[in-house]
């Protein structure tokens, strides 16, 4: 009777544990963004400074409750171009984006011409459209979901590709809501990429997640009016993140 009530409880508890572990660990994705994409066609000088492909490196811890999507430190990029009188330094902002998924909140904390705020709001629901298309992210079977972004007057197309067999619905950076984990996003056809470069399901440290606290309080709206009216400030230009050096 008593190895009967042992093999009960395993046929209960083993699928669990199963379940638990495609719920839980570290994903390390690669951002990959083509800096001339967007630059004006007078200026060929600023392309000239500036390297057509940027690539940068952020991970993503998460649970079944919540996840953090953070920068991974690299050393500062510094260039010398031309006749060494220009120097192009790449900066990179800080950025923090946790997610409550019991709750439906998150806070985001992003740097912002030289000043950290903290958006504290709900998770806004993305109206993703998922089709019958298939593609492999690191062995994982992944569905395309397409959605069209008009957030701050501009027309952004993004694909994501998720994975049902990780039930989590979280992604890279802001991306998420799908049923199945992000591995993978294309903007505007080879604008910005986030890919999935390595996959580790693991239970993770207690705190390993917490929830930023750095920065001015706002909400997504605000810091979004704020952003676009900046931008339009100083002429729509694309030099964020890049500060030009003369000597």
């Amino acid at each position: 009777m008593k190895y009967y009530f042992i093999l009960f409880w395993l046929t209960i508890a083993l699928p669990a544990a199963l379940n638990a572990q495609k719920t839980e660990g570290i994903i390390q994705f690669e951002e990959k963004m083509n800096m001339h994409r967007n630059l004006p066609p007078e200026a060929g000088d600023m392309k000239a400074m500036i390297p057509e492909f940027r690539t940068l490196k952020s991970e993503l811890l998460f649970t079944a409750a919540e996840s953090l999507y953070r920068n991974v430190e690299e050393e500062e990029e510094d260039e010398e171009m031309g006749n060494g009188q220009v120097m192009i330094r790449m900066q990179r902002p800080e950025a923090i984006y946790y997610r409550n998924y019991e709750t439906g909140r998150k806070t985001d904390q992003r740097e912002f011409m030289g000043k950290n705020y903290l958006i504290e709001d709900a998770i806004g629901q993305t109206p993703w459209k998922v089709s019958g298309d298939t593609r492999e992210v690191l062995g994982y079977n992944c569905m395309k979901a397409v959605w069209e972004d008009t957030t701050g007057g501009r027309k952004r197309d993004i694909v994501a590709w998720f994975a049902p067999d990780i039930p989590v619905s979280a992604g890279p950076a802001t991306y998420g809501q799908l049923p199945g984990m992000i591995l993978a996003i294309d903007i505007n056809s080879g604008e910005i990429q986030l890919t999935a470069q390595k996959i580790e399901l693991k239970s993770l440290k207690k705190g390993a997640i917490e929830v930023p606290e750095k920065g001015e309080k706002t909400t997504q709206e605000a810091f979004q009016k704020m952003m676009d009216a900046r931008i339009r400030e100083m002429g729509g230009g694309p030099g964020r993140g890049i500060r030009v050096i003369r000597n």
